[in-house]
């Protein structure tokens, strides 16, 4: 079981998960995904010292007011590798997360041993409209992020208490500070990611219904020099969580092979 523990990063209190033994990994979780140790954290610290923090307003990391941009995240971020001493770390971002962690490869890319982006929103897409979340109910979320709804179960909530219902709220309010206007992009990353200099896998769910690979995962490839895009067949919008033991095996594997470069 990985050790859980509180932190003070500038003044931002928040909650981080570590287990494993190896080089540093840190992972950048999406919507929903705060304080889930699930297969792929699992498998990925069989080989890494893998660093899982909740980003604040998220599971255990209570809501910090002064963020209002997604690169306030991404200096948090950085803020945080600094207070855990790690000079360089392979970066591993789902979703949200993958838009935070590409934010953080424009700034800071001699930080980062080797970048994977799992199906990230974050960048304006021609062509495409990213379904409106925040006006959908569960059911009509579930079928756009999950090829196999039976997947979802690991994200559910325990119960429908107050302290559940609460904490909902409070995971909303947090990603609608940054993504909601405009919606799930920043319009200025696009242009950006042509600064990433550290080594880039992009893997893509074949059904991702939020970012399709055409033309989503297209668009990314071709804006991060030398990035390499790999597909999983049975997945939706989150290959780590209905693939777990592929998508671990492919991202240590990367990870391994470029950050010992």
């Amino acid at each position: 079981m990985p050790a859980s523990r509180e932190l003070v990063v500038r003044g931002t209190p928040i909650h981080l998960m570590q287990d494993g033994t190896g080089p540093a990994l840190l992972f950048l979780h999406g919507a929903g995904g705060a304080g889930h140790w699930l297969a792929f954290q699992e498998r990925l610290a069989e080989r890494f010292s893998v660093y899982f923090p909740s980003h604040p307003g998220h599971g255990g990391s209570p809501a910090a007011e002064w963020i209002e941009h997604i690169s306030d995240l991404a200096f948090h971020y950085l803020d945080l590798l600094d207070q855990l001493g790690l000079e360089r770390v392979n970066l591993v971002g789902a979703s949200f997360g993958g838009w935070i962690a590409a934010e953080m490869a424009t700034m800071a890319s001699h930080r980062l041993a080797s970048l994977v982006l799992i199906d990230p929103v974050g960048i304006r897409v021609d062509g495409w409209i990213y379904p409106f979340l925040f006006g959908m109910d569960i059911p009509e979320i579930v079928a756009t992020i999950f090829h196999n709804p039976m997947a979802a179960l690991a994200l559910a909530p325990p119960d429908q208490s107050i302290d559940t219902l609460a904490l909902q709220y409070r995971q909303g309010a947090a990603l609608a500070r940054v993504a909601w206007n405009p919606y799930l992009y920043d319009p200025l990353l696009r242009r950006r990611l042509g600064r990433i200099g550290s080594p880039t896998l992009l893997c893509w769910g074949a059904h991702d219904r939020l970012a399709p690979v055409s033309p989503c995962g297209e668009t990314w490839a071709k804006a991060i020099p030398g990035a390499r895009l790999q597909i999983f067949d049975e997945s939706g919008h989150v290959p780590h969580l209905e693939e777990p033991d592929a998508v671990a095996e492919t991202v240590a594997e990367f990870c391994r092979r470029e950050g010992a470069r």
